[in-house]
């Protein structure tokens, strides 16, 4: 007959038995696990990120002390071995460098009026 392989589903002979129950076991056990292990994973994701985030600050704020230090100790050097004459002027071009480095310059563009006409 045409309809006889509709009869029985190719399934039952496939996920039968010892293999079918090893399978839902299997399924059962990852799904278990993936639903008790997430929130632990999780939690362990948050606490890393939270202990990466504080090591990187403090670690930062060492790093830039240590490279201002280091900055002051150069400009100190450079200051007693110039003399005072030349680290005067030091400061005071910083400091006009500093003042106008925030200022904007005026536009000195050509403009054209549109003529109609």
């Amino acid at each position: 007959m045409i309809y006889s392989q509709f009869q029985q589903s190719p399934f039952q002979t496939r996920f039968s038995g010892t293999k079918g129950w090893m399978a839902f076991v299997v399924g059962i056990a990852v799904i278990t696990l993936a639903l008790i292990a997430l929130p632990f994973l999780l939690l362990f994701g948050a606490i890393s990120f939270i202990l990466l985030s504080l090591f990187g600050r403090l670690f930062l704020k060492r790093q830039l002390a240590r490279f201002k230090q280091q900055q002051a100790q150069g400009t100190h050097e450079n200051s007693d071995q110039q003399g005072s004459f030349s680290t005067a002027s030091e400061h005071q071009s910083q400091q006009i460098f500093n003042e106008h480095r925030h200022q904007s310059k005026p536009h000195q563009g050509r403009t054209y009026e549109h003529d109609p006409s």
